[in-house]
């Protein structure tokens, strides 16, 4: 199973060198747009009273071009939002579940997927309309469980990382001793 996506970035200097991403999501876009929703809120709120407020005012006043200026602010949430969701991404490869996140600063957590013990999913009736849920990755790890929160597809996120368990046994068995 071949996603067809391509690292670029950071993830490609995380990856091995012939290792390969088998699926790859992100959080569902109903929570950026949820992270969002104030700003957007604001900013048309703060771009109709501007308009309203210039009629009947002399171009160049400085209290419209302060108003313009107060639009700088919530775009630039929401440009902000815009990456630090781009740049959240869960990652299956050939070996390992990758969780990486992080714009100016990198995060990665990475499972091997011999150590995963059993996946679970938790999908809410919303969840399961507009397919997105939660992925938790159990492991014999002491540190604790991998928890993919809000993910796009996350049925077929553990169906692959499910299939590249697999063919990752098929593969260990095969192998010479």
């Amino acid at each position: 199973m071949d996603s067809g996506y391509e690292p670029r970035g950071y993830l490609k200097k995380v990856l091995g060198e012939d290792e390969r991403i088998h699926f790859a999501v992100r959080q569902h876009p109903l929570f950026f747009l949820r992270h969002i929703s104030w700003s957007i809120i604001f900013t048309v709120t703060v771009f109709f009273l501007v308009l309203w407020l210039q009629i009947g005012v002399t171009p160049g006043n400085p209290a419209m071009s302060l108003g313009f200026l107060l639009l700088i602010v919530p775009l630039a949430i929401i440009w902000w939002a815009y990456l630090v969701w781009k740049n959240h991404a869960f990652i299956v490869t050939a070996r390992r579940v990758i969780q990486i996140n992080g714009v100016l600063n990198k995060e990665v957590v990475d499972s091997l997927l011999e150590k995963i013990n059993d996946v679970k999913t938790d999908q809410s009736l919303i969840g399961q309309w507009f397919d997105y849920g939660d992925v938790e990755i159990l492991t014999a790890n002491e540190v604790g469980n991998n928890v993919f929160k809000h993910i796009s597809s996350p049925l077929q996120f553990k169906r692959a990382m499910m299939e590249a368990k697999e063919a990752l046994g098929l593969m260990h068995q095969g192998a010479p001793d």
